[in-house]
């Protein structure tokens, strides 16, 4: 759904009041839905009751909702065009945000995967066997999708005597819809879930049963409701929500906030980023999923988890999935089969008896089944390939022929999804492997073949892909080249509670799942060391994790996507080092031959930086020696050699977007790591300094890849037999960062000029833009940008003003998947301020718009550090 923007700025200064000046209005693109007209409105601290009033006293702006504990502001409506713009310029206002919407993204499986084998990946078992660590003492505060309390696995109860839900709220209701202009929010007395995603969490985290048993059973839990039940909607929330449940959550004493949602590829600083930070400098660990758009390839980490000091989580896949199977049977054999959900909310693909299954060809003779079925299909299951045509199109085609349901297998690897249809599909339809739809096809070919698929037998299937990456765990960098993600968790197939009414477990994948493992990992650990500050816990974290293989480049996987590695919490529980800082941000490298070190690798020039780390012996009776290696990870890229972004970073035809490792070009194609002093004694309580040198992979081409790699610190203290490994994450950009392209490129066909209907204006030439003829300038972006401007330029050259959200600041890369973009609009008045307050008519004549993107590392008052586009010239009338 395209936004509609309109910016016509109603007249009406305040009085002014000195003190403290107007802020800045935000904006986000018209891909990104947001509540129309809702606004948050963040005060300065120092702002006065009077400055607050100005806002609540107009007579266009409806309050909805005081803020105060994490900051000073409230939610308003608006009632008028330009409304936002005036309130950004009253004083005291610090920043006025568009109230965003959120959508849960996670996936579901019928069945279970196992938790013995992930709870030993992790070291939980040797923590729960070796120290009895169970939450005991400790506060966590859950802001999802609300809880069923009354499961017997999460206790039962709600704020009773000896109950774990001791805290927590509603703040939503159940008849939330995103589309309204005005939603209902009509909270219920308890957080009670109607979605499934929240107590999903909530066991991960709080069950204590035997069929699920939770990472930190004994701790006390709050529920903060804010996503709606969906109602045929979509699950959704907005910002406004959010906040007001992180400021409960805050208020009630947590010690932990654990956060399964977030904006994907979002600038960490924005509005439920600076509140996180906010609640991280009370000395709450705030834990927060990275998101779930890894196909999307870099910079996809999102906010709050990529805001500072809070611990951002990506997701590995789990090691075995026990599921409900389907049973493929001939008369000389039988084999279980991993398949998805059912798409069709009201078709589940359950065959209690035996039905045929057929791999028919479509009446052009393709296996994908996107063209109508020659062949009767009537009482059968119909096997058709993935691609070329919808899901929706390949299931109609087939209940079209008479047949009973549709397996559809992929067409390349990769983790498997259920696919979506609507209610056109009448029968049910699933997923499966390439692999096993290959083999069904050729049994299929050879003779009579059954499926059966039952609601309650199980099957284990092995995760060839166990502990690796899930690939949809979103990458960092962040806009400014810090890492993104702080370390990673078993967020695929993840086997955990679900309300009593919606089957009481479920198997669910996503860093949601990642998310609540590793707050209840941060439990374990303030439980056994309570005197760590949340930075020591984060860094903790951090540098006890396990860095994750990688099987493609047979490397590690990069840091901007798994951070430290696999959470081991044995390992933290029992960390006697501080490290700081817990990881590397290359965001700047010299370009020089080497100094200061004694290898030479190169006699030319090449990209290299130099970082100090301060580790600490916190034992207080033992030394300890030191000593470090290296192991590189995986390269990656965005681009493919053109300069062109990759549309998705897991399905690359020529140019590969994670570079293979091979034999020829091992050398050149790694980073490599050289430190004079990191084989050192540290005496008890003390600390000592390690320089690294880091030189970034001279075989790859400039200004392309992102490189990293893991500094790994082996320890033994004095007396001891054992060894300990800890690791520094490190990763950066090989080239100049503020030399990538911001825009999409013009063979993207972006920046145009299109109509109030989103057509593209053919010739701009002849274009007479009035009140009644507006026009929008639209326009992709590769990458994230501090500021983005657009402005009127006269025929001399002059800027005349703004055009409506014609200056925005904190602006995110645009996603591939999305097809919305970012518009400015036109229609004969320009705005003579960057509040976009002062509107102005443009007198008649010639104009062309120019539009400014702030380089990354960019010095907003230096115009050669934006990149700019122009328009042709066109008439305003």
């Amino acid at each position: 759904m395209r936004l509609a923007v309109s910016c016509i700025a109603l007249a009406a200064a305040f009085a002014g009041m000195s003190a403290v000046e107007g802020g800045e209005l935000h904006s986000y693109p018209n891909g990104v839905p947001v509540r129309r007209n809702s606004y948050i409105v963040e005060f300065h601290d120092d702002a006065h009751d009077a400055h607050l009033d100005t806002v609540r006293n107009h007579p266009s702006v409806k309050v909805k909702h005081h803020h105060g504990h994490l900051f000073k502001g409230m939610t308003v409506t608006v009632d008028g065009a330009g409304i936002p713009q005036q309130l950004s310029k009253h004083q005291g206002v610090k920043r006025v945000w568009p109230n965003r919407i959120h959508t849960l993204s996670s996936s579901k499986y019928s069945g279970k995967g196992s938790s013995q084998t992930l709870h030993e990946k992790t070291g939980l078992l040797k923590v729960a066997k070796e120290f009895g660590l169970d939450g005991k003492g400790i506060k966590i505060g859950i802001i999802d999708t609300g809880v069923d309390y009354g499961h017997p696995d999460l206790g039962g109860c709600w704020k009773e005597e000896g109950c774990p839900w001791q805290y927590g709220q509603d703040f939503i209701g159940d008849e939330y819809d995103e589309h309204s202009d005005d939603p209902v929010i009509k909270p219920n007395p308890t957080p009670m879930d109607c979605n499934g995603h929240g107590t999903h969490v909530s066991g991960i985290l709080a069950a204590r049963g035997t069929e699920v048993r939770g990472i930190a059973p004994n701790a006390t839990f709050g529920m903060y409701r804010v996503f709606s039940c969906g109602n045929g909607n979509g699950t959704s929330t907005d910002d406004s929500i959010i906040l007001q449940a992180m400021e409960a959550a805050v208020k009630d004493g947590h010690d932990i906030i654990s956060m399964s949602l977030g904006a994907d590829g979002a600038w960490g600083n924005n509005m439920l980023g600076r509140q996180a930070t906010k609640a991280v400098s009370k000395g709450i660990i705030v834990v927060a999923a990275s998101g779930n758009a890894g196909d999307s390839g870099m910079l996809t980490a999102g906010a709050p988890a990529t805001a500072d000091g809070v611990i951002s989580v990506g997701a590995v896949n789990n090691w075995s999935i026990r599921s409900i199977p389907m049973t493929i049977s001939t008369s000389s054999t039988t084999f279980n089969v991993f398949k998805t959900n059912s798409g069709s909310p009201e078709q589940e693909f359950v065959f209690e008896k035996k039905t045929p299954i057929v791999a028919p060809k479509d009446s052009l003779g393709n296996t994908n089944g996107c063209n109508p079925f020659t062949v009767d299909l009537t009482n059968k299951v119909a096997l058709v390939m993935r691609g070329n045509c919808s899901f929706i199109e390949k299931a109609v085609f087939a209940q079209d022929a008479g047949a009973k349901g549709i397996v559809v297998y992929n067409n390349v690897g990769g983790s498997l999804e259920a696919p979506l249809v609507d209610e056109t599909v009448k029968i049910p339809i699933t997923i499966i492997s390439k692999d096993d739809g290959e083999n069904i096809a050729d049994v299929a070919s050879q003779g009579p073949t059954f499926v059966s698929a039952s609601k309650d037998v199980y099957a284990t299937f092995t995760n060839d892909k166990g502990g690796l990456m899930y690939e949809f765990s979103s990458f960092g960098p962040t806009p400014e080249l810090d890492m993104g993600v702080s370390v990673c968790a078993p967020g695929a197939f993840i086997w955990s509670t679900y309300p009593r009414k919606m089957g009481n477990y479920i198997t669910m994948s996503g860093t949601s799942m990642a998310t609540p493992y590793v707050s209840g990992a941060a439990a374990l650990l303030k439980q056994a060391r309570p005197d760590m500050s949340v930075s020591e816990i984060r860094s903790v974290l951090t540098n006890t994790a396990k860095p994750v293989e990688d099987p493609a480049s047979k490397l590690k996987a990069s840091p901007y996507q798994s951070g430290g590695g696999l959470l081991d919490i044995y390992n933290a529980v029992k960390s006697r080092v501080q490290i700081d800082p817990p990881v590397l941000a290359i965001n700047d490298t010299q370009y020089a031959p080497f100094t200061g070190v004694v290898h030479r690798i190169s006699k030319d020039d090449i990209r290299w930086a130099i970082r100090t780390l301060k580790i600490k012996n916190t034992d207080k009776t033992k030394g300890l020696r030191i000593s470090m290696d290296h192991a590189p990870a995986s390269s990656v890229t965005m681009f493919n050699t053109t300069g062109m972004i990759i549309d998705s970073i897991l399905n690359v035809d020529n140019d590969a977007a994670v570079l293979v490792d091979t034999e020829a070009s091992a050398k050149n194609t790694m980073p490599r790591v050289f430190s004079l002093d990191s084989n050192q004694y540290i005496a008890p309580g003390m600390t000592a300094l390690v320089t690294v040198t880091i030189a970034s992979p001279l075989g790859l081409d400039d200004n392309r890849w992102f490189y990293g790699g893991y500094l790994n610190f082996t320890m033994q203290w004095s007396g001891e037999s054992t060894k300990s490994n800890y690791v520094v994450p490190y990763a950066g950009f090989k080239g100049e960062f503020n030399k990538v392209p911001i825009m999409a490129p013009k063979s993207s066909g972006f920046p145009a000029i299109v109509n109030s209907d989103g057509d593209f204006i053919k010739d701009v030439s002849k274009l007479k833009v009035s009140a009644k003829n507006p026009v929008e300038v639209a326009f992709f972006m590769n990458m994230p940008s501090k500021l983005v401007t657009s402005e009127l330029i006269d025929s001399s050259g002059k800027p005349v003003g703004y055009l409506a959200y014609g200056y925005s600041p904190l602006v995110a890369r645009t996603l591939p998947f999305y097809t919305e973009y970012y518009t400015s609009d036109l229609d004969g008045s320009v705005f003579t301020d960057k509040e976009l307050k002062n509107s102005v008519n443009v007198t008649a004549g010639q104009y062309h718009i120019r539009l400014s993107a702030l380089k990354l590392f960019g010095n907003i008052e230096r115009p050669s550090d934006f990149e700019v586009w122009n328009s042709e010239t066109f008439a305003v009338e």
